[in-house]
């Protein structure tokens, strides 16, 4: 297990800015952008107002469009690090580059449309300070716009391990988990965030594998979705001309997941265990992988008999050479219907 970094400070000593003597900072505030020039300057006000001033922020820009590379570049703020990628590789890589770099004891990934409420930084320092060192994340409810919480309610059990998160993945099936994360930053040596497109439902199984975490009810973390670019928009969307290289990475993504945690889903997670059966055969379907997709649906259809999305999609790879179409034209009457 990875050990606690430099804890034995006091959250007296923790309370100056970052940077101070020469030593790290306290947290890592890690937020990639891409094309949000409208928000990015609000979540890097939520950070950069806190009362508590041990913190670095890593901003990556990740090969925006827009200005949003000028709107970081001209906070000039000491404690914010830009990093500009030369084109868009995606929110796990921007995360990669940014920790590598990160110098702070925790990491905190922070989308950069959200915010930190006032006070965040502070209250997560006393969790970290107090965390026993076989804690290794701290996660956090958050607010999102409508005023609901997420997740809602809060999970039973206020400390994971691998068992305790893929508990709280079938709890919460079907309804918002988005948390604010705390992180040691040694525990990125072992598992680190996708070096493709494919979004982090991996890494956060791998993580609870190796590591502990610890749940804490206060809101720290208010969640927006005003971007203009939100992500769970363009997967509503995926064209297979259009997103070829994501919908491969995602269909190899899901791949690996099933293979590294299938067993363990199908035992402990089984709603959470269909739905990934489900996600692979259409990320399959989208990339062309037909042999795959149908292996997906298969098992889908005969483990689950009673979904009917199954035996669509296993009717889908068996129809041609082309069934991303038909996906295309069910999606577009799922997104006329709403």
């Amino acid at each position: 297990m990875v050990q606690s970094s430099n804890l034995e400070r006091t959250s007296q000593f923790r309370s100056g800015a970052a940077g101070e003597l020469g030593r790290s900072p306290l947290f890592s505030v890690v937020v990639p952008a891409y094309n949000r020039e409208r928000v990015v300057t609000r979540c890097l006000a939520s950070v950069l107002g806190q009362d508590f001033g041990d913190f670095e922020i890593i901003a990556v820009d990740d090969g925006s469009s827009d200005g949003t590379l000028a709107c970081l570049r001209a906070q000039g703020d000491s404690r914010l690090r830009v990093i500009a990628h030369g084109e868009n590789r995606g929110v796990g890589p921007a995360r990669n580059s940014a920790i590598a770099v990160a110098r702070g004891d925790w990491v905190i990934p922070l989308d950069s449309d959200d915010e930190l409420v006032p006070g965040a930084l502070a209250r997560i320092r006393d969790c970290a300070l107090g965390a026993p060192a076989t804690v290794h994340a701290l996660w956090f409810p958050c607010r999102m716009d409508d005023g609901s919480l997420s997740p809602e309610p809060l999970p039973r059990k206020p400390q994971w391990d691998y068992e305790g998160y893929l508990g709280f993945l079938e709890e919460t099936r079907g309804r918002w988990r988005d948390m604010l994360r705390c992180v040691r930053r040694p525990c990125f040596a072992e598992v680190g965030y996708p070096a493709n497109r494919m979004l982090e439902d991996k890494f956060h199984l791998d993580f609870a594998r190796r590591f502990r975490s610890r749940v804490h009810p206060e809101v720290l973390r208010l969640y927006h979705q005003d971007a203009g670019n939100q992500l769970v928009d363009h997967l509503r969307s995926l064209d297979p001309g259009r997103d070829r290289a994501f919908l491969r990475d995602r269909a190899s993504g899901f791949a690996a997941l099933l293979a590294e945690h299938g067993q363990a889903l199908a035992r402990t997670a089984p709603g959470v265990h269909g739905d990934y059966l489900q996600l692979a055969a259409t990320s399959a379907l989208l990339a062309g992988r037909r042999v795959a997709a149908l292996g997906y649906a298969a098992r889908l259809a005969v483990r689950y008999p009673r979904r009917l999305r199954g035996w669509l999609l296993l009717a889908a790879g068996l129809a041609g050479p082309r069934p991303s179409l038909w996906l295309q034209r069910l999606a577009r009457r799922r997104r006329a219907s709403r």
